[in-house]
């Protein structure tokens, strides 16, 4: 059996700047008594915990700091990272949630090495899966899943039998994009109903939600989908709720036609229901 020796862990800092809190693998390190440490990446303390941990690989995911290069040079096979993006394409952070911002109905793993800048390195395995429209980050992150276990295995075991090498990007084709934070999911009635059921699907649990601030009250939207007169003359203004359904949930006007809010809640759970004629956008300050 092939067997990789994991000689230390590198933890980022606990912080949850997107809005999400993962599974801790700092405290699951501390359960299978390996050394671990949180830090970022350009600190004396990380460089000397990898020193001291001496790897043949640095293996790297979701782990939101580039690598210096004095870093990746401890490693003698050099640093592979897993990215949830194909690249070229969605380079940088918050990739899936971006993919999905852009309707994309295809998104994947691919494992590179480390270059210098944000996921430039050749590439040395990808794997796609397919996401339907009505599907959203949740359904991405079970789909991926399992590909990070299987991507994993099977490259890491690659290094153990021979030397490997990875093809380089075309980097013509590369897109890049910033991170996200929970404030970037809030609505604005006045774009395409598509693009706001998008935000929705990007954002969707475990994400923090997209969002409208009414009355000083919260509601956050987590299911959304088209009517069939989207992009069509609007029965109302935007951000208008023109009917409810016996579901609990409600239409409302976008900027170019209805969106049907099939699931939706005020923070931190319950639903508060909506009037027709019940305006979602907040008028601008005046003055």
């Amino acid at each position: 059996m092939d067997i990789v020796e994991v000689t230390g862990v590198v933890a980022h800092p606990p912080d949850s700047e997107d809005g999400v809190r993962y599974e801790s693998v700092h405290d699951r390190a501390l359960e299978w008594g390996l050394p671990v440490i949180r830090g970022r990446a350009k600190t004396p303390e990380v460089t000397e915990f990898v020193r001291a941990a001496a790897p043949d690989l640095l293996w790297v995911t979701d782990y939101r700091y580039l690598l210096p290069e004095e870093l990746t040079a401890l490693a003698p096979r050099g640093a592979v990272n897993l990215h949830p993006s194909l690249l070229p394409r969605y380079r940088g952070r918050a990739s899936i949630n971006w993919a999905i911002l852009y309707g994309e109905s295809e998104i994947g793993l691919t494992a590179h090495f480390i270059a210098e800048g944000a996921d430039t390195g050749d590439i040395i395995e990808q794997r796609a899966v397919s996401l339907f429209e009505e599907e959203d980050i949740g359904d991405a992150l079970n789909r991926l899943m399992p590909l990070y276990d299987s991507l994993t295995r099977e490259v890491a075991v690659r290094f153990l039998k021979a030397p490997v090498y990875g093809t380089p990007q075309d980097h013509a084709r590369a897109t890049e994009f910033p991170a996200r934070k929970p404030k970037d999911g809030r609505i604005d009635w006045n774009r395409p109903a598509y693009e706001i059921r998008d935000l929705i699907r990007a954002v969707a649990a475990p994400y923090p939600g997209a969002f409208t601030d009414l009355s000083g009250a919260r509601m956050y939207f987590w299911k959304a989908r088209l009517g069939e007169n989207s992009g069509s003359s609007l029965p109302a203004s935007p951000g208008t709720v023109t009917a409810i359904t016996e579901e609990g949930g409600f239409w409302v006007c976008c900027g170019d036609g209805p969106l049907y809010i099939k699931d939706w809640s005020t923070d931190p759970e319950g639903a508060v229901v909506p009037f027709p004629g019940l305006s979602l956008m907040v008028p601008e300050e005046t003055g």
